[in-house]
């Protein structure tokens, strides 16, 4: 299994800022929070309130007062019908601001992941993303709402307790909160502690779905090397590290919420001791009730204490979720519209849509596509493309062949601008496609890969893919256009036949019929096929063939092809090797000429007879 991803690694404090962005996602759903907020407080003074309920019927008691024991008491009832109610109504608002904060936060990594351009991708395994955009959003949604609601629960609890200890001896109250500042000490060593340990886990838990993610897609190739054992020992070496951080994690957390909650347990001591003593040493200065009010209020006074110790301690594991989601959602994309463009599109939408116009301004055609001294390297270091030169003609079909590593991707990839050039400009109709707009020129390419990608669904839902507004019988006419429609009509249910999981029920040259149909199907100025051929069999190689012949007529179009055979026709064959066009021509010129392109075609062309021949001896 190849070498994990190396993460980005996170070492400062709890980021302050990084948390105000965060909460702008409890803002988008404030008709839950400020409910939450008030109920809050309300449960507090309850809770605070049930102490000076207490109070009363013990003194009462002592005084012999039955009807005072009785109001006392009732009291206690209602306040205990309110807290209940509260809770019941602070569980809705926070179950349903989770869910929505989850959601939207979810939604704006979606939409962020698709403005990505494909180098992003290059650096990123799906693994790795799909932690991002599940268990990091969901946890963020999670503590938002069941954080801010204990935050404020506590802090408010914390407000009352204080107000009533304060009240009724403020001596017995100092000695109580001379105990905070041991709080913060012990909460700031273990923020850090806690804060580091969670990030690893985090770390450690999107490598292992990434791992997940490529054994699954990479299942055929693993059992037909035989490598499930050595997968499977490197895949319990991540678990291992994950299981041991976990467990570091969790005894850390461990630690330290016991200490706040043995702070209590010493702040209702000292009330006991205290108060005991001065209640003997001055008989009016505190009645018994008031006495176990100060004992009742000096161990619950560290539980709203615990509580923002817990949510502190989920804020810190849950900071490095924070981090990974927001510095995704912060990746500036690589290839996008100009200042310029964006403005021009902006300043458009005030105007009725014109016929032959494009929303940036320009022309909505392509015609003439320029390479002007293009340079390109994918990573620092060597350069794929070197001060290239090309021009395709609007409606000429180029076909690129070479050897493996040449350059041919790299060329259709910065014609369709999934890269931008390093240096240099590539100029449709004389304008420099960086100050065009993005949607409108990939929203003109039509592609069909080696290897179609189809989504899970029907054949009718796959073609429709290439538009969506499309009707049944611009689907069909797709499908007959490019000779799929005859294998299409045998399957079960036709085109409402199920496609599988990216498309496992289909051949692959079915596969790269649908994809073929799904691209004519949008119609677009440049089509682009990137060996398209290669993996399939002769017969389906001549229907993608006779299907491509038919709707690449009037189109500016450029073939990657590994079977010379089928580029034949094209009107210029460019050899390109080292990032260079070495050859160039029609196929007849080409073989005339007797360079490089005619070794190739003549050594393919004896290679596939020799094949055919032992297919037709193997058959007899």
């Amino acid at each position: 299994m190849p070498e994990q991803l190396s993460e980005e690694d996170y070492t400062g404090k709890i980021d302050l800022n990084l948390w105000k962005r965060v909460l702008r996602y409890a803002w988008d759903v404030k008709k839950y929070f400020l409910p939450i907020l008030v109920i809050a407080a309300f449960t507090a003074a309850c809770d605070a309130s049930m102490n000076l309920a207490v109070r009363g019927v013990i003194d009462q008691a002592v005084a012999r007062n039955q009807g005072g024991v009785i109001g006392y008491a009732l009291l206690f009832v209602g306040l205990i019908t309110v807290q209940v109610s509260c809770i019941w109504a602070f569980i809705v608002f926070a179950g349903r601001a989770s869910q929505w904060m989850g959601h939207n936060i979810r939604r704006d990594v979606f939409a962020r992941l698709q403005e990505l351009p494909f180098g992003y991708y290059d650096r990123h395994p799906v693994g790795w993303l799909m932690a991002r955009a599940n268990s990091d959003c969901q946890r963020l949604g999670s503590l938002l709402a069941w954080g801010l609601l204990d935050l404020t629960w506590g802090l408010f609890m914390m407000i009352a307790l204080a107000s009533i200890l304060l009240y009724y001896n403020w001596k017995l109250s100092l000695v109580i909160f001379s105990l905070l500042p041991a709080l913060v000490l012990i909460s700031a060593k273990f923020q850090k502690v806690l804060l580091h340990s969670s990030r690893q886990v985090r770390k450690t838990n999107s490598q292992i779905t990434a791992s997940y993610n490529e054994s699954i897609s990479a299942v055929r190739t693993t059992k037909t090397l035989v490598r499930e054992k050595h997968n499977l020992e490197e895949f319990q070496h991540q678990t291992a590290t994950m299981y041991e951080q976990s467990v570091r994690n969790a005894l850390q957390s461990s630690l330290y919420l016991p200490i706040v909650q043995t702070l209590g347990a010493v702040g209702a001591g000292l009330a006991l001791w205290l108060g005991g003593l001065w209640s003997f040493e001055m008989s009016d200065a505190m009645t018994l009730g008031t006495l176990v009010l100060f004992i009742n209020c000096a161990g619950q006074f560290f539980g709203p204490v615990h509580e923002m110790a817990r949510v502190l301690t989920n804020i810190q594991a849950a900071q490095a979720a924070a981090e990974r989601v927001l510095s995704l959602l912060a990746t500036v994309p690589e290839i996008q519209d100009s200042p310029e463009v964006r403005q021009a599109i902006a300043a458009r939408r005030a105007f009725p849509p014109e016929d032959g116009i494009a929303a940036d301004g320009h022309p909505d055609r392509i015609g003439e596509i320029v390479f002007r001294d293009v340079s390109f390297a994918y990573k620092q270091g060597r350069s794929v493309l070197s001060n290239f030169h090309l021009t395709v003609r609007a409606g000429q079909t180029i076909a690129l062949v070479g050897p493996t590593g040449g350059g041919k991707t790299t060329i259709v990839s910065l014609m369709c601008r999934f890269y931008e050039p390093t240096s240099g400009e590539i100029l449709i109709d004389g304008i420099d496609y960086r100050k065009r707009s993005l949607h409108w020129l990939q929203s003109n390419l039509g592609m069909v890969l080696q290897s179609p990608h189809l989504f899970t669904g029907t054949v009718r839902e796959n073609i429709r893919y290439g538009r969506l507004a499309a009707t049944d019988d611009e689907i069909h006419a797709a499908a007959r256009l490019v000779s799929a429609e005859e294998f299409i009509l045998a399957m079960d249910k036709g085109y409402d036949s199920e496609v599988g999981q990216a498309g496992s029920r289909l051949s692959v040259g079915q596969k790269q019929l649908i994809s073929l149909a799904r691209a004519v199907l949008a119609d677009p100025k440049i089509f682009v096929m990137d060996e398209a051929t290669s993996s399939v069999d002769t017969e389906t190689e001549r229907l993608i063939q006779r299907g491509v012949e038919r709707i690449l007529h009037g189109r500016t179009s450029c073939v990657i092809a590994h079977r010379l055979s089928t580029i034949r026709s094209a009107d210029r064959i460019l050899l390109i090797d080292g990032g260079k066009i070495v050859e160039q021509g029609t196929h007849h010129e080409l073989i005339l000429h007797r360079g490089r392109y005619y070794e190739l075609y003549t050594n393919q062309f004896t290679q596939e007879r020799e094949e055919q021949l032992l297919h037709s001896e193997n058959r007899d």
